[in-house]
């Protein structure tokens, strides 16, 4: 049996946008040289990442399994995902600060090596979060999660 429920369409077709958002912002905030430019990008790009977030554990919440209150069986299948957004999250978020405090301290200063460390590191988890959460989001549609007793009994038993 596919799940295919208009509302999870829904919600998939907007945890896709969110992605792709996330990445036209990671390209386009290297270009503004103002510092409201950059303040307006960080703040629309952090709340896409809140968006994003709270679209995934909408489709979390609506599951059996979470309903049922067999919470462990989501963890311990969406942990490494949970993981990898909480560290972009929190990378990016870090990024846009010291960023902003930088620029606004002065407009026309050299990225320290705190800068350059963030920056990087926000780039290289970037990847990870978009394949994790759409591989979350795309998972997370199993029919299994909304209606297979005797699979999620086996989920149980296991550990």
């Amino acid at each position: 049996m596919k799940l295919s429920t208009p509302r999870y369409t829904f919600c998939l077709f907007f945890q896709l946008i969110f992605i792709f958002c996330d990445l036209i912002f990671n390209c386009v905030s290297l270009f503004p040289k103002s510092r409201d430019g950059l303040l307006v990008l960080f703040i629309f790009q952090d709340l896409f990442l809140v968006l994003s977030i709270t679209t995934m554990l909408m489709t979390f919440f609506s599951t059996y399994l979470f309903q049922a209150g067999l919470v462990e069986v989501l963890v311990r299948k969406f942990r490494a995902a949970g993981s990898v957004c909480a560290a972009y999250i929190v990378a990016s978020v870090t990024l846009h600060a010291v960023w902003l405090l930088e620029k606004w301290a002065d407009p026309e200063s050299v990225s320290t090596p705190m800068l350059i460390f963030l920056f990087t590191l926000q780039r290289c988890l970037s990847p990870w979060y978009y394949f994790f959460y759409k591989r979350a989001a795309l998972r997370v549609s199993d029919p299994r999660f909304y209606e297979d007793i005797d699979w999620i009994n086996q989920q149980l038993q296991t550990h």
